[in-house]
């Protein structure tokens, strides 16, 4: 990864890649990358974008942190020992609470998975920092305005779910897991 943060600078809102290799560690026990190892790569390509558009320095430097809130992934492929492999992550827009990242998994122009992912930034106190303070940052955005109609019922239908699912009496709304009435 550190070599990835010296790439040159972008615009948030441009797709960027980073580039992988499909390792021993990586791989379960059918010999093809397991579901949870897409998850981590998925979090350090989202850094590496962060890095790579300036960002990362601006949330490191208040104290600030990305926590995951929802993602939902697609495996069309699988990926193998030794397999290189590109992950291209587009930022998709902001709503009210969250920035929405669309990532791919590619081998050349094959891919091998697809993912949807809702990030919250946190401040050092656990609150929400709200996306207008996001933007405030000395960073360049060039994000749409408004999230795309697909992300928007994709949000509301996480939120239908979680509302009509109880855990013992738990509220188990996405928004309650990561405080929600900061």
């Amino acid at each position: 990864m550190r070599s990835q943060f010296r790439r040159p600078r972008s615009s948030f809102g441009h797709s960027l890649v980073a580039r992988f290799r499909v390792g021993l560690s990586d791989l379960d026990m059918l010999r093809h990358m397991t579901n949870g190892r897409y998850l981590s790569i998925l979090d350090a390509a989202r850094i590496d974008y962060m890095a790579r558009t300036g960002l990362w320095r601006h949330l490191r430097r208040r104290r600030w942190h990305p926590v995951v809130v929802a993602q939902t992934i697609s495996y069309r492929r699988p990926l193998t020992l030794g397999v290189r492999y590109e992950v291209v992550t587009t930022p998709l827009g902001f709503d009210t609470r969250n920035v929405y990242y669309q990532q791919t998994f590619r081998v050349e122009a094959t891919v091998h998975a697809h993912a949807v992912v809702a990030v919250r930034i946190l401040d050092s106190r656990g609150s929400s920092v709200t996306p207008d303070l996001i933007r405030a940052l000395p960073v360049t955005f060039s994000v749409p305005s408004t999230l795309p109609p697909w992300v928007v019922s994709w949000v509301a239908s996480m939120h239908t779910a979680a509302d009509t699912t109880t855990n013992a009496g738990a509220d188990t709304t996405i928004d309650s897991h990561l405080g929600g009435s900061s």
